[in-house]
């Protein structure tokens, strides 16, 4: 069972830790707390190179959580090793915004327009035809 030094944690914007960065690679905060709870690999950080403690997985009601404690606290010392916070995504895109371009955005509204009308048409032939 391999022992990974995790070197700094990724975090969303609501704080929750979500990735593992190693000196092997990137590791998804889920597939990290499988892999614990299995017992394949053994996560350790701390707040220097003499200090080791290993991260637990601890079920919560959200899912796994990861936890560690180099400090004695009860406060999880993992958010200590996090790197800048993830930018956010603005809730609405600047008005005019078409992520395919210009074209692609008059190509759909052309498209909805069309769509509107041969429903309209087949509404008015049906309602006509209940009449008779």
């Amino acid at each position: 069972m391999p022992d990974l030094k995790i070197e700094l944690v990724a975090r969303n914007e609501l704080g929750s830790i979500v990735a593992l960065i190693t000196p092997h690679g990137v590791v998804d905060a889920s597939v990290a707390s499988t892999q614990i709870m299995r017992g394949e690999v053994t996560y350790v950080t701390g707040p220097d190179s003499f200090v080791r403690v290993p991260v637990r997985s601890i079920s919560a009601l959200g899912g796994p959580y990861l936890y560690a404690n180099w400090d004695g606290s009860q406060r999880n010392n993992l958010q200590d090793l996090a790197a800048v916070r993830v930018r956010t995504i603005p809730a609405a895109p600047p008005a005019g915004f078409s992520p395919a371009g210009p074209s692609a955005a008059g190509f759909w509204m052309r498209w909805r327009s069309r769509l509107i009308c041969r429903l309209a048409m087949i509404a008015s032939i049906q309602s006509r035809d209940l009449r008779y």
